[in-house]
């Protein structure tokens, strides 16, 4: 065979690097000959200085030469020369060494000079040399070390550097492809292409792959050159060259090819100018040519047996003329018969739909010799957010493994999702690990690690939607961050009109939907599209009332809830959420006693009373399903908290009044039977109601402990009866209050052959009967009888009382004869408007005397005893307030109550049926629940008497609910009716007589 070109002729030798090579020995013998000179001087003054100490100052310096060195990896340096076996630039240094000594003669005048110099110099040099050689040491271990603890962990977007982070379980891929390079045999133009999306991993593959090639072949040098660092270089090429150059000097030891390298870079830029004193010097590079000089790099490979793989990564992050460059550069480079090439690249990316961009493609195609393509497996990344994250220490290891357990439960709805019949819709968003980690560090931005997603309503499955959207579509969300938010309603949020049973959607919202591409219009019927979401009337709970996303009305601002979390970092507190509430109720029913569950740290009433009010309410949901224990602690506890609960009212009844109604739920769905024998299952008889009268009255196993007694106990005071009379009011089948159960027990206790249905009038009568005269009983047991005055006490009831534990809630405006006050209603009114309707309810249920009217039946209505229902109760009670609280000649403080009942009973021109402004005494309205003719004897009686005292000059008010009324604008309005009621009794007389 011929020979080659290459064969037959020898290139000269670098010049350059022998004389370099020449001067470092001339120039380190002269150094060693002044040191030794210098450092005999000095000797010669230590004669007096302890051996020890200069031993010492001797391992010290030492000492800092050694660490420098090992710093600066002078073995590694050393050993890459060594195994060179570049002996002839050995010999170039040693050359330079006996020149040194040859021409020590002609320097014997500046060597005399050194030997008479003063010994100080020398250890004045070797402290500024130690001092160079300490500084960057002491930089590195001494403040180097100190670190500032993070804040905040983010997962960084690090590419895997080693097959123990590989999370993708590409290993055997890796090592198809990393020895298929290493069994092709280099050739010039050998062109690997490896192609995938981006966030695949296709850098994370090289760097694999590299770590294969290196640990199985010791003379592979790769050279990563990233072509984006020099996007606007004008010439690629010399970049390409300069990166190889470095690659190849960082293995091995060829102080030659740098020269060759720059010589190439000279001639690519061709001739330069030079200006010096006003004359202009051009310097032109040698007759060779790129071709020769690619020969000269590539012989220097060839005899150093290096082959060298040279990846080129991200070059679809590039434009298309940087592409083009990068691509031709590549070519000029194909001389490089040693060199096998691999590109890194998304194709689509680089099609990109533009003729520019296809012709890149095409150029491309041109000269790739072998095409890899890189998928991802949803599977894996499915793996890696259910678990494997837990174990990769090293691929995690910004972030603390805490961390990421408590964003486990959105990690594992995000899995659910890669795993599910959707996921192809996902994967453009959450498909590969690049997006993964950027969503885990939204996450980690929005803080969620802090919030206990556990503990709050965020549905995982729409918070994940909306922080893709927030991701991927910044335009999409602020729409719907300027629709959803402070307190409005938009096209996102379903709606449900009134008188409908279904939810539906905006009538903009599929139109909107429609004009969005796939993957959003997607996520947004994914999270607001009543036919996606099946948003059914009965198919809703309350729990994905106050957890979906699209739900954003005035009651649930689920919606507004999510964007505010994502955007402000903040989450609801626990008390506002219902899953608080839910696992409460969970835990008393595994046996939690509920006194344990109020008492703890999220439902302490000092934080208000809401909390309460929710468990409550939830818990007498769920009470269908209570055993025999759980039931007799929820009536038991609630019953002991009612003095805890705020009486005041304040748009809306006082929790200790709602309590009251959640007493009745939990005495008609658990007060009889076992939740073992399902309640809710079984056909209501007589036997197995009749538990919850017995529970009322105090009977059977309950002697003692009936709810009567127990609601009015004498340390409840006043505000007790306002309890019972609640109680009992709610108790009425007129009611309808759904308590079906309760009306039977009732209805049965006396008379098991009474109907249960029927006339509901009847029914309330025969049900409200027993328990009416019962409390009559009580209460004439305890204020009757002993002569107490009801209200006296409730004058005499402290604030606190009324309060309750919880702090109220005050709000500002309140009625005055119909119209708004501003900021004019204190705490201390709502206490008196508490007071007032204490005394309002309580005696009005009492003493009235009306038959049944569709509000419930009073006490007054019926006889102590018997069932004639002659109004014996009523009579019994005008007397004890006419004859007794109001009576003047007892106390003069009870014309206060007489009056303050007055004003506290007060018509309005609504009610009344005629034309007047605000509200004013009325003949009809101001006896109340009492007998008009009691009222007009009480004041043909007293009104003279309680005329004289002028007290229309009193500085007194009276605050119900719905007004405010003072003894000074009132009062004469309320004498003139009490002289009318008055007049009709002594008419009355007079006619009878």
């Amino acid at each position: 065979m011929a020979a080659t070109k290459h064969d037959q002729t020898m290139n000269m030798p670098e010049l350059l690097v022998f004389a370099r090579l020449f001067v470092i020995g001339f120039v380190g013998a002269e150094v060693w000959r002044i040191a030794y000179y210098l450092g005999s001087s000095f000797a010669l003054t230590l004669s007096g200085v302890p051996f020890c100490v200069i031993k010492g100052g001797v391992i010290l310096e030492l000492l800092i030469c050694f660490l420098y060195a090992r710093e600066r990896e002078l073995h590694i340096a050393t050993e890459k020369i060594g195994r060179s076996f570049r002996f002839d630039l050995l010999g170039a240094i040693v050359a330079g060494i006996w020149v040194n000594a040859l021409t020590s003669p002609w320097l014997s005048k500046v060597h005399d000079a050194l030997k008479d110099a003063e010994p100080q110099w020398a250890p004045a040099i070797l402290l500024y040399l130690s001092i160079l050689l300490t500084s960057p040491l002491f930089r590195k271990y001494c403040l180097g070390t100190k670190k500032a603890a993070p804040q905040l962990y983010f997962l960084a977007d690090e590419e895997v550097v080693n097959d123990k982070d590989d999370l993708l379980a590409s290993d055997k891929q890796v090592k198809s492809f990393a020895d298929t390079v290493l069994e092709s045999e280099a050739h010039s133009g050998l062109t690997f292409g490896v192609d995938g999306p981006w966030g695949v991993g296709k850098t994370s593959f090289i760097n694999l792959a590299q770590h294969y090639w290196e640990a199985a072949d010791d003379r592979v040098i790769v050279c990563r050159f990233e072509p984006l660092r020099y996007a606007s270089d004008p010439d690629l090429s010399d970049r390409l060259i300069r990166d190889l150059s470095s690659a190849i000097q960082q293995k091995v030891f060829v102080p030659e090819f740098r020269p060759a390298v720059s010589r190439y870079s000279r001639l690519i830029k061709g001739k330069a100018d030079i200006s010096f004193l006003g004359f202009k010097l051009t310097l032109e590079p040698s007759q060779e040519t790129a071709d020769e000089l690619l020969d000269d790099i590539n012989d220097v490979l060839k005899r150093i047996n290096r082959r060298v793989i040279i990846v080129i990564d991200d070059l679809d992050r590039l434009d298309t003329k940087t592409i083009n460059n990068v691509l031709f550069a590549i070519r000029r480079t194909f001389k490089l018969s040693q060199a096998t090439y691999i590109l890194c690249y998304d194709t689509e990316v680089l099609a990109g739909g533009h003729e520019e961009n296809s012709r890149a493609r095409e150029f491309l195609e041109k000269f790739i010799t072998v095409k890899l393509s890189l998928f991802v497996d949803s599977s894996h990344i499915r793996d890696f957010l259910r678990r494997d994250w837990k174990s990769q220490a090293n691929q995690l290891s910004t972030t603390p493994s805490d961390t990421m357990q408590k964003l486990s439960s959105v990690l594992d709805e995000l899995a659910n999702i890669l795993d599910g019949d959707k996921a192809a819709q996902y994967l453009p968003l959450a498909g590969d690990l690049r997006k993964v980690k950027r969503f885990v560090n939204a996450m980690l931005l929005m803080q969620l690690e802090k919030s206990d997603l556990g503990r709050t309503d965020f549905n995982e499955r729409d918070l994940i939607n909306l922080i893709l959207i927030h991701l991927n579509y910044p335009g999409l969300f602020r729409r719907i961050y300027a629709e959803e938010t402070q307190g409005r309603s938009g096209i996102f949020s379903v709606r449900r009109e009134y008188g409908q049973n279904d939810y539906k959607n905006a009538s903009d919202f599929s139109v909107f939907v429609e004009a969005q591409p796939e993957t959003p219009a997607f996520l947004l019927k994914e999270l607001f599209d009543t036919k996606t979401l099946d948003l059914k009337r009965g198919g809703i709970d309350e729990e994905k009332l106050s957890s979906r996303a699209c739900f954003n009305q005035t009651s649930a601002r689920n919606l507004e809830n999510y964007l505010k979390l994502i955007v402000r970092f903040i989450t609801p507190e626990p008390q506002e959420t219902f899953v608080l509430y839910k696992k409460a109720v969970e835990q008393v029913l595994k046996g939690a006693s509920i006194e344990s569950v109020l008492s703890s740290h999220d439902f302490r009433l000092e934080r208000g009373d809401h909390a309460h009010d929710q468990f409550w309410r939830i818990l007498a949901n769920q009470a269908h399903s209570f055993t025999r224990e759980i039931t007799d602690n929820a009536i038991d506890t609630l019953v002991e908290y009612l003095p805890r609960y705020s009486s005041i009212v304040i748009n809306d009844r006082g929790l200790r009044e709602r309590s009251i109604y959640t007493l009745l739920q939990l005495l008609d769905s658990a007060g009889w039977g076992d939740a073992q024998n399902h309640r809710y299952r079984r056909k209501i008889t007589d036997t197995n109601v009749m538990e919850i009268a017995w529970r009322i009255f105090g009977e059977h196993s309950y002697k003692g402990k009936g709810l009567l007694q127990r609601l009015v106990a004498s340390s409840r005071g006043v505000i007790g009866w306002s309890d019972l009379m609640t109680f009992r009011l709610s108790c009425s089948i007129d009611r309808q209050s759904q308590l079906h159960n309760l009306y039977t027990a009732l209805i049965r206790h006396n008379n098991s052959n009474a109907p249960i249905e029927g006339d509901v009038k009847k029914l309330e009568l025969a049900e409200m009967r027993e328990i009416s005269q019962r409390i009559f009983f009580l209460f004439k047991r305890e204020y009757i009888t002993p002569r107490r005055n009801f209200y006296k006490e409730i004058s005499e009831t402290p604030d606190t009382v009324f309060l309750g534990d919880a702090p109220p809630p005050i709000s500002s405006p309140s009625p005055r004869n119909g119209q708004p006050e501003q900021n004019s209603f204190s705490l201390e009114k709502y206490i008196s408007s508490a007071r007032s309707t204490v005394a309002i309810f309580v005696i009005y249920q009492l003493s009235s005397a009306k038959p049944p009217s569709g509000s419930g039946v009073c006490c007054g209505f019926y006889d102590e005893s018997g069932t004639a229902d002659k109004g014996g109760i009523a009579k019994l009670m005008n007397k004890y307030i006419f004859r007794f609280c109001f009576e003047p000649s007892i106390d003069e403080n009870n014309i206060f109550y007489f009056l303050d009942y007055c004003l506290e009973h007060l018509g309005n021109a609504f009610s009344a049926g005629e034309v007047n402004d605000g509200y004013y005494p009325t003949k009809s309205g101001l006896p109340g629940g009492l007998d008009p003719k009691e009222m007009g004897l009480y004041w043909e009686r007293n009104g003279q008497l309680i005329k004289d005292k002028n007290l229309q000059k009193e500085y007194r008010s009276i605050v119900t609910y719905n007004y405010i009324a003072t003894y000074r604008e009132d009062l004469d309005g309320v004498f003139k009716v009490l002289d009318e009621l008055a007049s009709d009794v002594a008419s009355g007389s007079k006619e009878a007589e």
